[in-house]
C-alpha cells in the first residue's frame, strides 16, 4: 500500500512531526510510515497505547525517566560482526545499562503487552563487570585474570625500570654535576666535554661547538625494556582474547538482543503516540462498523491554521447511511476539507494512532485511493480525461477492501456523459462490498440509486450575510474573509428538494459585474 498521495493530499507530515520516538529505531519506525490492515494489529497498538496512556497519567516521573533512557540508546549495527572492537563492545554496553533501567520502571502488564523482558543477565555479568553503570567501555583487567597477571608485571617492570633510572640520573649528578631531572639531554662545550671526561655517558655532536649528552642506564636496564616489551606482546594478546570471549558472548545472545531491540522499538513509538494522544486529546477510533461516521471530527492541519490565526472551526459530524456516498455543493463550500478529515482520519487510524474527534466509527481498506486532485501519479501519453479512467479503474477493483475519494468525476468530459459516468460508477460501488466510495459532484438531478446516500454542504448562509453586509468591499481579503464567515461547513441529507446558486452568490460577492449575474440568474429561472 503507497499512501503517498493520502499523505499529500492531507498535508499528514504537518501533523506527523509532533510523533517523535526517541531511539533512532523508533526514528526508522516512524520514517517507513506503517499502514496496517489488520484489525488484530490495530487492536494491539490501541491496547499498548491504552495501558501507556494510563501510566503516563499515573506516574509522569517514572515516564521521564523511561523516556531519559530510550533517549540515550544508540543504534547497534554490530550484531553481525563476527570480531568486535572497543566501540561495538562500548554500544553494547550502553543499551544493556539502559535497557535494563527501563526493565525495571515498567509495571509486568506493560513489559508483558509489549513483549519487554530483560533476559540477558549472562551478557551483563560478562560485559558490565561490577555492575559498573558508567556508559564507556575499556578492557579492565577484571575482563580476565591472565590479562590482569600480565598488567600487574608490567607495572612492576615500569617501577624496576623507574628505580634503575632514578639511580642512574643520581649516580650522573653526583659525580658530574649534571642534573637531567626534568629533561631528556643536555648541552655541553666540546672542551667542558673533554675536561669532564664523560665518555661512558652517550653523546653526540649538537653542532660546530656543542655536544648533546643523554644518560646511560646500562645493560640491567636494556634487559627489562626487553622483558617490558615481552610483557607488552601477551598482553596485546591477551586483550584480544577478551575481546574474542566477549564477541562470543554477544554473538550467543544476539537473538536475545534483537528481541530486545524490538521491544525497545515498541516501547518508544508506543510512548510516543500515547504522548500524542494526551497532548492533543485524541480518541480512539472504533475500527469494524459496517459505514463510516464521525463525531466531532478534526482536520487536524487545518484546525491547527485557525487556532493560530483565532479563526472560527466547524468540526465534522456525520454518519453515513452506506458505502456510496454523494457530495453536492459549491466550490468554497467545504467539500475537499470534508474529503480530507476522512482521509486524515482513516490515514491515521490505519498507521495506529488515535484520531482528533469524539467518535470515529469506520472499517479497515487496504488501499485508500484519491482521486480528482492534481496530486502526482500521472501516466505518459494519457489525456486528463485518460488519466482519470486510468486511476478509476485501479480504485475499483473489488479484490481488496478499498476507500475510494473522488473530487468531481469525469469533470474533463462533457456533462451528460460525465453525469452518466457518476450514475454508473456509484451503482458499481453501491453493489460491491470490498469498496466505500464518496464523489462530489456540481450536478443536480442526478438520478436516485438505492443503496447511494446522497449529502450536501449547507453552504452559504445568505440572510446572515445579507443582513451583515450592506455594501460591498473593494478589498479582496475581506471578501473571502466574508464568505468564510457566511459560509456553513457542515453536511447535511440531500432530499433534492432545496436548491442552491451558492456559486452566482458567491461570485457576486466577489465582484462579478451585475448583468452578467441578472442573465445567470434569469437563465436559471426558465430552466
Amino acid at each position: 500500500m503507497c499512501i503517498n498521495k493520502v499523505i499529500e493530499f492531507t498535508d499528514f507530515l504537518s501533523f506527523y512531526k509532533r510523533y517523535k520516538p526517541l531511539t533512532p529505531y523508533g526514528t526508522t519506525e516512524k520514517d517507513s510510515k506503517p499502514f496496517f490492515v489488520s484489525t488484530k494489529d490495530i487492536d494491539r497498538i490501541h491496547n499498548i497505547t491504552e495501558q501507556l496512556s494510563e501510566f503516563i497519567k499515573l506516574d509522569e516521573n517514572k515516564v521521564l525517566k523511561i523516556e531519559h533512557h530510550l533517549s540515550r540508546i544508540d543504534r547497534l549495527n554490530t550484531l553481525d560482526k563476527s570480531d568486535l572492537d572497543t566501540v561495538d563492545l562500548q554500544l553494547i554496553k550502553k543499551f544493556l545499562i539502559h535497557f535494563k533501567a527501563v526493565d525495571k520502571l515498567l509495571s509486568s502488564s506493560i513489559k508483558k503487552v509489549i513483549d519487554l523482558e530483560f533476559n540477558l543477565q549472562d551478557l551483563w555479568e560478562a560485559l558490565v563487570i561490577n555492575n559498573d553503570h558508567d556508559e564507556s567501555f575499556y578492557l579492565s583487567s577484571a575482563y580476565s585474570k591472565e590479562l590482569k597477571e600480565l598488567r600487574d608485571q608490567i607495572n612492576l617492570a615500569d617501577q624496576q625500570l623507574n628505580t634503575i633510572r632514578q639511580d642512574a640520573l643520581m649516580t650522573i649528578k653526583k659525580k658530574y654535576q649534571i642534573d637531567f631531572k626534568g629533561r631528556e639531554f643536555v648541552l655541553l662545550d666540546k672542551k667542558q666535554l673533554v675536561e669532564m671526561d664523560v665518555n661512558e655517558l652517550i653523546h653526540e655532536f649538537y653542532d660546530s661547538t656543542l655536544v648533546k649528552i643523554k644518560p646511560a642506564f646500562g645493560k640491567q636496564y636494556l634487559d627489562k625494556l626487553v622483558e617490558k616489551e615481552q610483557l607488552l606482546i601477551k598482553e596485546a594478546k591477551a586483550e584480544k582474547q577478551v575481546l574474542t570471549d566477549l564477541s562470543h558472548e554477544v554473538k550467543k545472545a544476539k537473538n536475545k538482543i534483537i528481541a530486545a531491540v524490538e521491544a525497545v522499538k515498541n516501547l518508544d513509538v508506543h510512548l510516543a503516540k500515547a504522548r500524542l494522544a494526551i497532548d492533543l486529546k485524541l480518541q480512539k477510533p472504533g475500527i469494524k462498523a459496517k459505514n463510516i461516521s464521525v463525531t466531532n471530527g478534526r482536520y487536524y492541519p487545518l484546525w491547527e491554521k485557525h487556532t493560530n490565526k483565532g479563526l472560527g472551526y466547524t468540526p465534522l459530524t456525520v454518519s453515513f447511511a452506506s458505502n456510496a456516498i454523494l457530495l453536492s455543493g459549491s466550490n468554497m463550500g467545504g467539500k475537499t476539507v470534508l474529503f480530507k478529515t476522512l482521509a486524515f482520519l482513516q490515514l491515521l487510524t490505519q498507521m495506529g494512532f488515535y484520531v482528533p474527534a469524539e467518535h470515529y466509527n469506520t472499517s479497515l481498506f487496504e488501499h485508500i485511493h484519491i482521486l480528482g486532485n492534481e496530486l502526482s501519479d500521472s501516466v505518459e501519453g494519457l489525456s486528463s480525461f485518460g488519466q482519470e479512467i486510468y486511476q478509476l479503474t485501479q480504485a475499483l477493483d473489488h479484490s481488496q477492501q478499498r476507500l475510494v475519494i473522488v473530487d468531481e468525476l469525469a469533470k474533463t468530459t462533457n456533462a451528460t456523459e460525465a453525469k452518466a459516468i457518476l450514475y454508473a460508477v456509484l451503482k458499481y460501488v453501491q453493489n460491491s462490498e470490498q469498496i466505500t466510495g464518496f464523489f462530489s459532484t456540481h450536478f443536480i438531478n442526478v438520478p436516485e440509486i438505492s443503496g447511494v446516500s446522497k449529502y450536501r454542504m449547507k453552504g452559504l448562509d445568505k440572510k446572515a450575510y445579507a443582513a451583515h453586509c450592506s455594501q460591498q468591499s473593494d478589498d479582496l481579503n475581506e471578501k473571502i474573509g466574508l464568505i468564510n464567515t457566511f459560509m456553513q461547513y457542515e453536511i447535511t441529507e440531500d432530499t433534492d428538494v432545496i436548491k442552491s446558486n451558492d456559486a452566482l452568490t458567491i461570485a457576486g460577492m466577489l465582484g462579478l459585474n451585475e448583468e452578467i449575474l441578472t442573465n445567470a440568474n434569469n437563465y436559471l429561472e426558465r430552466n
